[in-house]
């Protein structure tokens, strides 16, 4: 099968082919290797590349297969890691110059889980520096770019991954969403990105992160894709005191089935009140397909959302603990707008951060009442398409938005809330804007009903208006 064939196909398309011997997982390996190679200089995806490693693994896999042992769907399938999840005695650098040459001992519990489901870890990603913003474009490692228009951001903070699947340089890429990382990469490169219920997937392995909210998830080409990797990363870790000891279902199981008798809840504040008229045109386009596959479509009020600027408070005191040891021995490796993003947080007060804690309660509870009537929510996953690499600002309505550094929440306004209420949300591809850039659907679900949110987004995806579209640079 040639290369090119190879890497054009998802996961669920692949996984059979390895498991009858058609596609041999050394075969598999080199396409993508030779495919990151190829790429690597237009979109600098990667900090790292692992060859030896990647062909060390394909060929143990592919000695398993031979004897007969097939480990599942994962098997042979070469992925991405952001290069914020540690490898163990792979260099892991958070994207950063501070710790450029840190190599963990051991591995992250999803890497873990990864290797033993037989994923090939093709490379460590580029990220934005500390995972610390939109853009991936990082000061010490080089901008990514996106595969679309290599001009334009790949979102952020996990912009490698969602550039490397939406090129097919990886069949998935493990991500960190700490306010959208996972989904503002989908959002702008075109492809699937789900942060799952807090507690849901161990974040053990995952450096320099918040003590509140971060989620570790997966950016992959299809909604089946986004359920297999899920399914092997998911499940209660004993040494990882957020994750919870809830049965793990099948993710798959409810694919394909009817959405008749669901009820989808459409927000009639906050998320549509700043936002680009394109990405509102697609949005409300697929929420009108979703009508049409029999989804009751209700319109709902979520009015605490207006106070839900408060919840950066609480961030920006958790962001300088993280930092703290690191900005004492290291300030001078430092890019400067993570610095002063981070030291932004010594000035919150300790009734701040309380106030912002409780609005976090408060907004919860309303999602909570809201989620009793319908059965999710859909929301745009940004309000912007990607923005140039060469932009420091974003402009909505007449008005300049700072895309980097301190007051760049506008960029995160529609995914950032469910890293606070820590509600499973999915982004799918729902259209592409006049000069051919990604727009995402958001879908927001109740507490681990993930399920149910890869049945609602498989049911949209195989009616949407960019089904199988790639970009150029693929």
């Amino acid at each position: 099968m040639p290369n090119d064939d190879i890497m054009e196909l998802t996961i669920a398309e692949l996984a059979p082919k390895i498991k009858a011997r058609e596609v041999s997982p050394v075969e598999v390996t080199e396409a993508a290797l030779a495919k990151a190679e190829r790429l690597q200089p237009k979109l600098n995806s990667f900090i790292t590349i692992l060859y030896d490693q990647a062909r060390d693994q394909a060929r143990q896999l592919e000695a398993e297969l031979m004897r007969g042992e097939y480990r599942g769907p994962l098997h042979g399938i070469p992925v991405g890691v952001k290069d914020n999840l540690e490898t163990a005695g792979i260099r892991s650098t958070v994207g950063t110059k501070v710790l450029a040459n840190n190599v963990p001992e051991q591995d992250a519990f999803v890497v873990t889980r990864c290797r033993e489901a037989g994923a090939v870890i093709l490379g460590k990603e580029n990220m934005e520096e500390f995972a610390a913003g939109s853009t991936s474009s990082n000061i010490h490692y080089g901008a990514v770019h996106n595969p679309w228009n290599l001009d334009y951001i790949p979102g952020g903070s996990s912009g490698g991954g969602g550039a490397n699947v939406a090129a097919g340089v990886t069949f998935a890429s493990l991500g960190s969403d700490l306010g959208g990382s996972v989904r503002g990469p989908a959002h702008c490169c075109g492809v699937v990105g789900i942060k799952q219920t807090y507690g849901r997937v161990s974040q053990r392995g995952l450096m320099v992160t918040s003590f509140n909210g971060d989620h570790v998830g997966p950016m992959t080409r299809s909604v089946q894709d986004s359920a297999i990797m899920l399914q092997v990363i998911a499940g209660y870790d004993p040494l990882d005191p957020s994750t919870v000891p809830v049965p793990v279902p099948d993710f798959s199981a409810s694919l394909g089935k009817d959405l008749r008798g669901l009820k989808v809840g459409v927000p009639s504040d906050y998320y549509f009140d700043l936002i680009d008229p394109e990405v509102e045109t697609a949005v409300r386009k697929a929420i009108a397909a979703l009508g049409e596959l029999g989804v009751e479509i209700i319109e709902v009020s979520l009015p605490s959302m207006k106070y839900a600027g408060a919840l950066r408070i609480a961030g920006m005191a958790d962001s300088v603990v993280t930092h703290e040891p690191y900005i004492k021995s290291n300030r001078e490796d430092y890019g400067p707008t993570v610095l002063y993003r981070a030291l932004a947080g010594q000035f919150v007060l300790g009734t701040d951060y309380s106030k912002a804690l409780k609005v976090q309660r408060i907004i919860k509870e309303e999602y909570a009442r809201v989620l009793q009537d319908v059965d999710f929510l859909a929301t745009p996953t940004g309000p912007v398409p990607a923005w140039r690499i060469d932009s420091d600002t974003v402009t909505l309505d007449g008005v300049a938005y700072p895309s980097r550094g301190p007051g760049s929440g506008m960029t995160a306004r529609c995914t950032s809330p469910s890293n606070s209420t820590g509600l499973p949300a999915i982004s799918i591809p729902c259209g592409l804007s006049e000069q051919g850039l990604p727009i995402g659907l958001q879908l927001i679900g109740r507490p681990f009903e993930e399920e149910l949110l890869y049945r609602a987004s498989s049911a949209y995806e195989a009616v949407s208006p960019v089904l199988g579209k790639r970009p150029p640079v693929s």
